[in-house]
């Protein structure tokens, strides 16, 4: 039996540096403010204001719903913060997702555009998306080869 999982620490308890994506964003410094309605929460996601964040570049877009053509501009916390843990999200066990609920500064880390990703790999296009499939499963699969296309040397410096 290992016990490989059972010593991990949480992404909740300690302050971290968290990401977040976005395809409407693009100043280098931006100040969110948690909102009701998001542009990519599905109809089954609890209510209430967050800004909805990630550990990873990849688990934030495993996270989102997204289109075979997308540019995400990336975005990462100013300072180290405690995100929530948020309950009933189906896949947030993959994707880590935290929720800001007070309004935080980010600051742009830069642009990664899926045509780029798919260049570099030779395929013809990126996974598809998994957040609006609802199986976990599905997102494991995303997330996986989201870190097997190392994306972080694929993405415009800001």
């Amino acid at each position: 039996m290992s016990h490989k999982n059972t010593h991990r620490k949480s992404v909740y308890k300690h302050k971290r540096y968290w990401y977040h994506v976005s395809t409407t964003l693009k100043d280098k410094y931006v100040h969110l403010i948690p909102l009701k309605d998001g542009v990519n929460r599905s109809g089954d996601e609890p209510n209430g204001r967050r800004i909805c964040v990630s550990p990873t570049i990849e688990q934030c877009i495993t996270a989102i719903p997204y289109i075979l053509s997308t540019k995400l501009n990336i975005y990462r916390t100013k300072k180290r913060l405690i995100a929530n843990h948020p309950q009933d999200i189906f896949d947030s066990n993959v994707t880590q997702e935290g929720w800001l609920q007070k309004p935080t500064s980010f600051v742009k880390v830069g642009m990664l555009k899926f045509q780029d990703v798919e260049k570099a790999l030779g395929v013809e296009h990126v996974i598809s998306e998994a957040a609006s499939l609802s199986e976990p499963r599905v997102s494991g699969r995303v997330l996986k080869w989201w870190k097997k296309a190392k994306i972080k040397r694929l993405i415009k410096k800001a």
